[in-house]
């Protein structure tokens, strides 16, 4: 059945804002496309206005970030402290060194087996991949053709969204491997992400480490 349905140039930057204020979540082009029945040059152009608009107003608390084919609205990092008074600070329990040296393993090295990940860390991380997949920001991406036909990680879109990165191409340099501290890591993401502040703060997710634990997990990851 052919869909009738039709939309002018001039009102598709309104009806793609609109479809990505309710969904929350990032949503592609091909799905922005689609509902708004044109093409997807269509939907890019409005996009690239849209983001034109919100970046050029200072006022506004909103942008429009891209995640790999796909785009969401969210509040500016720049507002974190307002909406912290909103809802209150968020209770995330911290994730340790061990916890971010997995998740850059798995980054660098994606889609990746446990086995694999523990070849280059050495030691075990089940409970890490674990506690990874619970925040989000890794998901498992098929299985390896192999015996026992192991779960592959990759990083997800939480990921890339939450930490201002627009495809995993856009990670730092490998030399990341080498950090010796989250501060590093954490300045690293944030060149990557363009110099702007991400939407989300590592620190904001850790606990400090006392200088005689500095080669152990606080929260009793390997």
């Amino acid at each position: 059945m052919e869909d009738d349905f039709k939309i002018t140039s001039q009102e598709l930057p309104a009806a793609i804002e609109s479809i990505l204020f309710v969904s929350g979540d990032p949503v592609s082009v091909d799905k922005l496309a689609d509902i708004c029945n044109c093409s997807k040059n269509a939907v890019n152009e409005a996009i690239k206005s849209l983001m034109d608009r919100y970046s050029g107003n200072p006022w506004s608390g909103l942008e429009i970030r891209k995640t790999e084919d796909s785009y969401a609205i969210m509040t500016r990092p720049s507002q974190k402290k307002i909406l912290d008074r909103m809802f209150g600070p968020r209770q995330v329990p911290p994730l340790s060194q061990a916890s971010y040296e997995t998740l850059a393993v798995i980054a660098y090295n994606q889609p990746c087996t446990r086995a694999q990940v523990e070849l280059v860390r050495g030691v075990s991380s089940d409970s890490i991949i674990s506690r990874l997949l619970d925040r989000g920001w890794i998901e498992e991406a098929g299985n390896l053709d192999a015996p026992g036909r192991p779960s592959l990680f990759k990083t997800s879109r939480k990921f890339l969204t939450e930490f201002g990165i627009e495809s995993v191409k856009d990670l730092p340099p490998l030399e990341l491997m080498s950090y010796q501290t989250i501060r590093d890591m954490e300045d690293s993401l944030k060149e990557a992400a363009g110099g702007e502040d991400k939407q989300i703060s590592i620190e904001s997710l850790m606990a400090p480490k006392p200088e005689n634990e500095e080669g152990e997990d606080n929260d009793g990851d390997a």
